[in-house]
């Protein structure tokens, strides 16, 4: 990892307040002052009668897929509390190394996940994920989002039902908080982990003046939100990979001081 440091200045976390611990540990090990600012916050949902019908009858299904780390996290307990075990029918599979190592925390090893490119096109690109005719796919996942994963198993000849077992809800009014903290410490970058989080931040950004933002590093973690944010003027870099470090590496590689 580079050399440089962050030299005291602020890094805003845009994470659900859940998820900050290790990306505030990276800031704090390369000097910067990490700036909470969530964009969204995530909410089970996971007791609901249809999730639960769901995971009664995973054993049902060829393939479980999960989303994200929220995914599991919001959905495997209901799953363990079900099944000691995992039917050994069904196989599993995940968008990306990050996902994967949640689902090992609940003791799952065997699981799927793309060589390259951690989205649904990655995750799509597998040989396995081209060989899905007839089969049953549960896809476990937030309210909402990308249908691309699912439209396409289905073209595909796959039988897809969504698991849905969190909702996000979207804490902040506006930037003015940003705003005072710029006023007091020196910004040098925001991160943003999520398409949906990136649409938030555009959404507010664009009730207020934003022009103090404008030397601000824009670290996000797949190139889908860099088009996004760059429509707006904002400087955006994408990370290699969508993990912390792979961020803050980024960070670390991109900042001007």
């Amino acid at each position: 990892m580079s050399k440089k440091e962050l030299h005291q200045t602020g890094v805003v976390i845009t994470r659900p307040s859940h998820q900050t611990s290790e990306i505030k540990t990276l800031v704090n090990e390369h000097h910067g002052h990490s700036i909470e600012f969530p964009l969204l916050e995530i909410q089970s949902k996971n007791l609901n009668e249809r999730f639960q019908n769901i995971v009664l009858k995973l054993d049902d299904y060829d393939w479980a897929i999960f989303i994200s780390s929220n995914a599991v996290q919001f959905g495997m307990p209901s799953v363990k509390n079900v099944f000691n075990a995992l039917p050994t029918s069904i196989k599993l599979a995940a968008i990306g190394p990050s996902t994967q190592k949640a689902l090992q925390l609940f003791d799952v090893r065997d699981v799927l996940i793309p060589n390259e490119n951690f989205d649904s096109e990655g995750l799509l690109a597998t040989a396995e994920m081209n060989n899905i005719q007839n089969k049953k796919i549960v896809i476990f996942r937030g309210e909402g989002g990308r249908e691309t994963l699912a439209e396409t198993l289905r073209a595909r000849g796959a039988e897809v039902t969504y698991a849905e077992c969190y909702t996000r809800t979207f804490p902040q009014n506006s930037i003015d908080l940003l705003k005072a903290f710029s006023e007091k410490i020196h910004i040098s970058a925001i991160l943003i982990t999520s398409s949906e989080a990136c649409k938030e931040f555009v959404r507010l950004s664009r009730l207020k003046n934003a022009a103090f933002l404008k030397d601000v590093l824009f670290i996000v973690n797949h190139p889908r939100m860099v088009n996004l944010l760059e429509r707006e003027s904002f400087m955006t870099f994408a990370s290699d990979e969508p993990s912390d470090q792979s961020m803050m590496k980024k960070l670390l590689e991109t900042i001007d001081h």
